[in-house]
């Protein structure tokens, strides 16, 4: 017998082996295929390795043999590297997709006018605090500047209106306020121009609070609510801090296959929920959409006590960064009832009937909303039709064929309180039996006015929620649950 440093097919073997350990490992810590499938595989794999090793490694046997156990041991080692890199990089997307924690931007504002530049200019200065804000974020912008050596005095304000008032008209020298409370403020009489009016002089990155809403069931059997919060954000990130500017419920019941869509604008005028600790103010009426600012588990929480049901999830979508998921997906097919020319963004025309998006025109279809006599209402439905054309694809099989693009696009624009167990019990269950999924979707409407808004600490246009659409969206949220065909469904 020759030596061991002297026998090439044995340390072959060991790599090779090496190699396919590490990729059932990483197939198995996926958890998406059926336990008939994730077998057969194993048992090739390990059959492979086996028949190479020993033509590998026993020595009377024949030149061709060796040469064919070389070959496949060649392909067993490449196949099992590949494999090893596309489950590792599916579960580090599956992780990220589930990661609860959440950054939000917290700044001090100044004047455009050249008079503050620099942090050190803010020494001495008053600037204003809002009271209805995370006090969390307040304090890290205090505690950095004393670090930085910069002193100031504080005025508080209840109204983020009022505040911005103030530094408009010069009663204050700055202002600490969230980055998500921008684009709410722009739409205030006389802030249309507040993003040229205004600069951060320094902002920091902090932890939001959050508390963790999740109610867990078997996602693979068992139906469940999630609640679906879509945000634009300035700086393309999921800020957990953000208006919710989409609001969708989405109801799956695994075992019917049925999807049910409702959704809520924006403006509702809804009582306020949410825990101490988020900054709120619990039990005042405000916008949906404003509740959104402390984390969407408080819009989450305003939502169960208006529909009077339990969500079990809730999903943040980055809806600047769906154009990657869709252009991974390959496309979306999305039906148009009506043709229009989107103002929004860059021109596109969309004809009536099926039609076929990529990336660019999907963000373009949802985010219109002054073409339509219904405005936002419309825009909501549009947004239904595009989420339920990336679920149809989601759900089928033809993931597969390009998982990894498309589970990094998810990572990156998704973000949810479900574990990353119940995300690949869900999939494992659609590979396992990839049934056809009916998706129904219902939208809950009102009447238009101007009443108070908390959070702005000010007047604003609200809608007044129609209480039979919120008792039908109750109904068919019920009937989904119960497996049966949602009664109060939007024509398609």
């Amino acid at each position: 017998m020759k030596p061991l440093w002297k026998r090439p097919g044995l340390y072959i073997s060991i790599v090779t082996g090496i190699l396919t350990a590490l990729f059932i490992y990483e197939l198995y810590k996926l958890s998406l295929l059926p336990a008939a499938i994730l077998a057969g595989i194993i048992i090739t794999v390990l059959l492979m390795w086996i028949l190479s090793a020993i033509c590998l490694i026993k020595e009377d046997l024949h030149l061709a043999w060796r040469i064919v156990g070389g070959l496949l041991a060649v392909c067993l080692a490449l196949a099992s590297a590949g494999g090893m890199y596309y489950a590792n990089t599916g579960n580090k997307a599956l992780e990220e997709l589930s990661d609860q924690e959440g950054k939000s931007i917290v700044a001090v504002y100044v004047l455009n006018n050249h008079v503050i530049e620099d942090v050190k200019d803010l020494e001495g200065r008053k600037i204003g605090v809002l009271k209805t804000m995370s006090a969390q974020g307040t304090d890290v912008c205090i505690e950095e500047l004393k670090k930085a050596g910069v002193n100031i005095t504080t005025e508080e304000f209840d109204s983020s209106y009022r505040m911005t008032q103030a530094l408009k008209g010069q009663a204050i020298d700055g202002m600490i306020l969230d980055q998500g409370y921008l684009d709410t403020l722009l739409e205030m009489p006389g802030m249309e121009n507040l993003d040229e009016e205004i600069v951060p002089v320094v902002q920091y990155y902090y932890d939001a609070p959050k508390t963790n809403t999740a109610e867990t069931v078997d996602t693979a059997i068992e139906p469940f609510t999630v609640y679906i919060s879509g945000i634009d954000t300035r700086e393309n990130k999921l800020l957990r801090n953000s208006r919710s500017d989409v609001n969708l419920l989405a109801t799956v019941n695994p075992e019917s296959h049925e999807i049910l869509l409702v959704s809520i604008p924006r403006d509702y005028y809804v009582e306020t929920v949410c825990e101490p600790d988020m900054g709120c103010m619990n039990g005042a009426m405000d916008k949906l959409t404003h509740t959104g600012l402390h984390g969407p588990e408080t819009t989450e929480m305003t939502m169960e006590k208006l529909f009077d049901i339990e969500i079990n999830y809730n999903v943040r979508v980055n809806f600047s960064s769906l154009v990657k998921v869709v252009d991974e997906l390959g496309g979306i097919t999305v039906y148009n009832p009506e043709e229009f020319t989107n103002q929004n963004g860059g021109a596109y025309h969309f004809e009536s009937g099926e039609i076929e998006l990529n990336g660019d025109q999907a963000l373009a279809f949802v985010r219109e909303r002054y073409v339509f006599t219904d405005g936002d209402r419309a825009r909501g439905r549009n947004q239904m039709r595009v989420l339920s054309a990336i679920i149809d694809k989601l759900l089928s099989p033809k993931i597969l064929t390009n998982f990894n693009g498309i589970m990094n696009s998810l990572s990156s624009s998704f973000q949810t309180n479900m574990s990353d167990k119940e995300i690949k019990a869900l999939v494992a269950a659609q590979i396992a039996d990839p049934a056809k999924w009916s998706i129904y979707s219902y939208s809950v409407t009102g009447s238009g006015g101007t009443d108070f808004a908390a959070e702005l600490g000010d007047n604003a246009y609200v809608m007044y929620p129609d209480e039979n659409t919120v008792y039908n969206a109750k109904a068919d949220i019920k009937a989904v649950l119960n497996g049966e065909i949602a009664p109060f469904i939007n024509p398609q």
